[in-house]
């Protein structure tokens, strides 16, 4: 969307949600890997450090896409 602009451009909140679920599967990913990595016996501190960035980053991301949901229930009000 231009600023100035009074329409979304299409796809603008999709490509956002998209982005957001690609970000909660890869912050999915790097938890599991870290935890298999404690399984095995792994203490080491980046491994702990990783885990906590990857929750961080998978609670961003929810919330980003909560606040896509939010706006796109918005938007379609407006239109309505």
């Amino acid at each position: 969307m231009e600023i100035g602009s009074s329409t979304p451009s299409p796809g603008t909140l999709s490509s956002v949600g998209s982005a957001a679920v690609s970000g909660l599967q890869r912050a999915e990913a790097r938890v599991a890997d870290g935890t298999e990595q404690l399984a095995a016996g792994n203490l080491d501190p980046a491994v702990i450090l990783d885990i906590s960035t990857a929750q961080t980053g998978f609670a961003a991301n929810a919330a980003v896409l909560k606040s896509t949901d939010d706006m796109s229930k918005r938007l379609l009000d407006m239109l309505a």
